[in-house]
């Protein structure tokens, strides 16, 4: 963003704590950015901030140079060993109340006129093409950057044959129904579907389905002619390509800027949701109008069900897939359950084993269960859902699914398991 609220840095000198502590200060409306230790002061100051918060574990070695970088700058300054994140977090909080004296304006609402204003400025007449999966950062900075720009900006929706049940007639209507919006939309199904026929390799899967999206995408895009790619870039994106401890080798995952786009393909970017964690991105949604159901749902991944697919991907199987996934969802919102988990959803078991169906022996696959929460994806906790809905949702899937007859939970923590079977 071009206008900044005033702003408080946080640097990290290792601390695994870093993201809680700038969350609990920016939900006292407080605007923060992380930092690493190694940050040149020049760029540290171009931020023009009201105050520095060192943050260390206690193991985290102090860096005497660099805290004294710090301390001659002129800036209010606190210095904290992060043993108890509560105890930290309410000490920063004080400490920017107090000695930086901040007034809280970092709102919403006033995010979304200041975001406006710079796409606006950014952009000029240009035109802007986006990819539109559904999923809840796409789909605000698509509301943002409409509310800016409106027709100069053009979605693209590719339709990989792998998104839930009934999601391309879903999204489409979404966006139907709020906004008047350039939307392009591209059934490439049998395209996806193709290529990963007998492909069984989890990181192969991957591959051919991220290659794809970005050859099917990187087609439409030419024929929009836009110098300017809209992306739903988050903060904690940014801040896990941050080394910990300065060594490349510390960062948790690469910031993948134009997602792998090709390099002849050459944009601007335009990512006014860059620096908002993700409950922030989903007021900026709700306030925009976008409609609960798709902001509040859980978290899909980007190869969609393809990596709830284990084994190759066969048409018939997707199916099976598709509709007891379907089924988990409608059960969980029946019960009033879906906003209490982070993900519940269905994976498909390449096994098959002996069952009755109607009076009948049957040899079918399984389909497997997970219900977790999370606070950011690195750990996840299993979820104790209650037996008589598991047993709702097994007794219809068995029932209503051609080709299944059974259906197991999966109670593996993170770690050892992944949220993902794949």
């Amino acid at each position: 963003m071009k206008h900044t609220p005033e702003t408080v840095v946080l640097l990290n000198f290792v601390c695994g704590d870093i993201q809680k502590l700038a969350r609990a200060v920016r939900d006292k409306h407080i605007y923060t950015m992380v930092m690493p230790y190694t940050v040149p002061t020049e760029r540290l100051m171009a931020e023009k901030p009201v105050g520095l918060i060192v943050c260390r574990d206690k193991a985290a070695t102090a860096h005497p140079a660099e805290l004294a970088k710090f301390a001659a700058l002129g800036v209010p300054l606190l210095e904290l060993e992060v043993t108890d994140t509560a105890a930290a977090a309410q000490k920063a909080v004080d400490f920017c109340l107090n000695v930086c004296k901040c007034s809280g304006n970092w709102r919403m609402d006033r995010f979304i006129d200041e975001a406006v204003a710079d796409i606006r400025e950014l952009v000029g007449n240009e035109r802007v093409v986006l990819g539109l999966s559904g999923g809840v950062d796409s789909s605000v900075v698509a509301a943002l950057i409409h509310k800016a720009i409106g027709k100069q900006l053009t979605c693209v929706f590719v339709n990989h044959g792998l998104l839930r049940k009934n999601e391309p007639e879903n999204v489409q209507e979404i966006f139907a129904r709020n906004f008047d919006m350039n939307l392009c939309y591209i059934d490439a199904s049998d395209r996806f579907l193709d290529k990963l026929k007998g492909v069984a390799d989890p990181e192969r899967k991957r591959k051919i389905i991220g290659k794809e999206f970005i050859d099917v995408f990187a087609e439409a895009a030419a024929k929009v002619n836009a110098p300017f790619l809209g992306q739903g870039t988050i903060y904690p994106d940014i801040l896990e390509s941050i080394p910990l401890d300065g060594n490349p080798a510390g960062v948790i995952k690469s910031h993948h800027n134009v997602g792998g786009l090709p390099e002849n393909m050459k944009f601007k970017l335009v990512e006014p949701v860059e620096r908002l964690f993700k409950d922030e991105v989903r007021q900026v949604g709700r306030l925009l109008g976008l409609p609960s159901e798709l902001i509040d749902r859980h978290p899909f991944p980007g190869p969609s069900l393809g990596v709830r697919h284990v084994g190759a991907i066969e048409r018939d199987t997707l199916k099976m897939l598709r509709e007891a996934d379907a089924i988990v969802t409608e059960e969980l919102l029946a019960a009033d359950w879906y906003h209490k988990t982070w993900q519940t959803f269905a994976i498909f078991v390449p096994v098959k084993t002996v069952g009755m169906k109607n009076q009948h022996r049957t040899y079918e696959y399984v389909i497997a269960i997970r219900s977790i929460n999370s606070v950011d994806a690195v750990t996840a906790q299993v979820v104790r859902l209650p037996w008589e809905l598991l047993e709702k949702m097994a007794d219809r899937i068995v029932r209503e699914v051609d080709g299944v007859n059974r259906v197991v939970y999966d109670i593996t923590q993170k770690p050892p398991g992944t949220i993902e079977w794949e």
